[in-house]
């Protein structure tokens, strides 16, 4: 198990709140879901071939940054009931929207158990390469700079499978189960700290694997309501209307007063990747993990390597 477990206990987990009407306006997100088409690929969209295998996911960012990207998503990311969820749960004063995007997942085998990206004061998506959240998050070395991060993902997918597994109180405990036919239904959670996975979709017969969808693939919404995977200007495969899972995850960030948003907003705390390359030099030395000093934190294929195999993905 990681060591990220041992510094945010069960009882630093935030708990989850569940949302059984997630949208007053059910149909508009449906609506929005549909004037989205094309959807790019989850590899395309973060601009990182190989780097996400995960077959048949696609994706589309609605607001990121904490601005609305996507015409006519501006009520649905300042979601009064979202935003209340995430101060009981957080126990937070001030909760700013950060990002919200779709997911359409085709038919395939469960997600592996994982954490979301994490956010760090100073190394976010935009300061440090993604690839190095996931071991930032799994090591539980930089906890002290996390930013607390409230995620709300809700579904619109009334067909077989995709339900949502979640581990509240650790992956040591019994998990929790979401199950289909959900239609604007959600949960709020900790999810850069609580393990969770998209459980199997669809029929087994229709499983996508991962490297069955081409990265730079389209999905497009087809004439009878359904979906197409297209790949230059050619359909792979078509899928009825109900067999692509649709999803929508929410972001915001929680701080517990205004003086620590205050905190976050005058960066007089921020890491800086001399100190993330510190802290994690000293954890491999104090492991006896062998390594080569970084050239370049972004462009150092031997420093990805060793940050991935030391700080691993939880298993179940």
């Amino acid at each position: 198990m990681s060591s990220v477990t041992s510094v945010r206990s069960k009882n630093l987990l935030a708990p989850p709140v569940t949302l059984t009407v997630a949208y007053d306006d059910a149909d508009g997100i449906v609506e929005l879901f549909n004037k989205g088409s094309p959807y790019k690929t989850l590899s395309a969209v973060h601009r990182h071939p190989g780097e996400y295998n995960v077959g048949g996911w696609f994706r589309n960012f609605w607001a990121l940054g904490g601005k609305v990207l996507f015409d006519g998503a501006e009520p649905f990311f300042s979601n009064p009931r979202f935003i209340a969820a995430a101060k009981r749960s957080f126990k937070a004063k001030v909760i700013r929207p950060v990002a919200m995007m779709t997911n359409l997942n085709l038919p395939a085998e469960a997600m592996p158990v994982h954490l979301d990206l994490p956010f760090f004061r100073g190394a976010m998506n935009r300061e440090v390469p993604s690839w190095m959240l996931a071991p930032m998050g799994y090591s539980g070395l930089f906890h002290e700079w996390a930013v607390p991060v409230a995620s709300v993902i809700s579904w619109f997918y009334e067909g077989e499978g995709g339900g949502f597994e979640y581990w509240p109180d650790g992956l040591a405990a019994p998990s929790k189960m979401e199950k289909p036919p959900y239609f604007n239904q959600g949960v709020l959670a900790d999810n850069e700290y609580m393990h969770h996975r998209v459980c199997a979709t669809g029929r087994p017969e229709d499983y996508v694997a991962e490297d069955d969808v081409p990265f730079d693939a389209l999905l497009e919404l087809s004439d009878d309501s359904g979906w197409d995977v297209t790949h230059d200007g050619q359909v792979l495969r078509h899928y009825d209307p109900g067999q692509v899972r649709y999803s929508i995850l929410w972001k915001a960030y929680c701080f517990k007063d205004a003086a620590e948003a205050a905190a976050y907003d005058d960066h007089s705390d921020d890491l800086s990747p001399d100190q993330i390359t510190e802290l994690f030099r000293a954890d491999l030395k104090a492991r006896s993990i062998p390594f080569d000093d970084p050239s370049g934190i972004e462009q150092d294929i031997a420093w990805k390597q060793t940050l991935t195999e030391a700080y691993p993905a939880p298993t179940s």
